[in-house]
């Protein structure tokens, strides 16, 4: 079975998570931190895994992690001025 590629910039909101995209699980898919850079930003995996299903699943690099950590954050600061639900 061929699992979906998901893009980073899915996982641009207040939780930094998205449902996992398997046929009825329920579980929660997060980033992987695997270091930082050299500012001190975090570097996420190139992919992840269902905590629920077990289910791998790529991650389209389709922003730079320091990008997304600095959206996330920012979502996280201004959850009313970004229209998130908290």
């Amino acid at each position: 079975m061929t699992r979906p590629t998901l893009r980073k910039q899915d996982f641009a909101n207040i939780d930094a998570r998205v449902r996992c995209p398997t046929e009825d699980c329920w579980g929660e898919l997060l980033l992987m931190p695997v270091g930082a850079d050299e500012e001190g930003f975090p570097e996420f995996a190139e992919a992840t895994v269902c905590p629920l299903c077990m289910g791998a699943f790529r991650i389209e690099q389709d922003m730079s992690d320091r990008d997304l950590y600095l959206r996330v954050s920012w979502l996280r600061a201004n959850p009313l001025e970004a229209g998130e639900d908290v």
